[in-house]
């Protein structure tokens, strides 16, 4: 049963393609069918838009805020359903069937530059002053994964998932020169961070800055760890994580399917 669907562009906001005045077909959702194109896929669902009091006019030129500015700027927004989310961009719009002033349906055609519907999982490790168990935490979508309890510097977890998955690891200051074991393999900078200052690992975008007080961004590519590579995906199974235990530590995996979750 689909929960949700809606499209969230890259300026924050969102049109629900779930609750008036706009509808679409479950089957739209869950077909996993998206045509190949040179530059990625592309897929058309069709939207059923309403007057509901506001004016039809009103909410066809909702729609075209929302869901044009990202084609305008040349990024891409996020398809959201049930929990997962695609990134991809609405490259045109065709009206047709006017029903009076009372209803249209328009064809959305959606482009992606891969088919990677990604399920966003957060693990929090904090520092040994702060120490909090993780299964404390309560997230609005079952996850496929289970908290172990955070002690100094040591942490379990285990991923239902059959790949390797991206990752954004944020490092909290104070520290100098973090390292983090995942499972024996290190994810090490070189760098100090002062306190309210913090760093963070972009695997699958292989980037990692850091964030200084005064609003400075420093890039730290050329700090990082050259035996072991940071940008190396997190393996799924059980999951062990060691450091310090000083300074804290977010970690947000992405674990990517074909598509979105039912």
């Amino acid at each position: 049963m689909i929960r949700e669907a809606y499209y969230k562009n890259s300026k924050g906001a969102i049109l629900n393609f779930l609750a008036d005045p706009y509808y679409t077909a479950e089957a739209d959702w869950y077909d996993s069918e998206w045509d190949e194109t040179a530059s990625g896929y592309q897929k058309t669902v069709q939207v059923d838009v309403y007057d509901s009091g506001e004016g039809l006019a009103k909410n066809m030129e909702k729609l075209y805020s929302v869901l044009a500015v990202d084609a305008d700027l040349g990024v891409h927004g996020k398809l959201y359903v049930n929990g997962t989310f695609l990134s991809c961009r609405v490259e045109k719009s065709k009206k047709s069937n006017w029903k009076g002033f009372d209803m249209a349906e328009v064809e959305l055609t959606f482009t992606a530059p891969s088919l990677s519907w990604m399920t966003v999982v957060s693990q929090q490790f904090y520092p040994q002053s702060q120490m909090t168990a993780a299964s404390g935490l309560d997230f609005p979508f079952d996850f496929p994964f289970d908290f172990a309890d955070v002690r100094a510097g040591t942490a379990e977890f285990e991923i239902d998932h059959p790949s390797a998955s991206d990752f954004k690891m944020t490092i909290y200051g104070p520290c100098i020169n973090p390292k983090i074991l995942i499972n024996g393999y290190p994810y090490e900078v070189r760098t100090t961070l002062e306190r309210n200052e913090y760093m963070i690992i972009d695997s699958a975008e292989q980037t990692v800055y850091k964030y200084l007080t005064n609003g400075t961004v420093s890039n730290l590519f050329n700090e990082r760890g050259y035996e072991y590579s940071i940008f190396e995906k997190i393996p799924s199974g059980l999951i062990r994580v060691n450091w310090t235990g000083t300074y804290g530590i977010d970690l947000d995996i992405f674990l990517e399917r074909r598509e979105a979750a039912w």
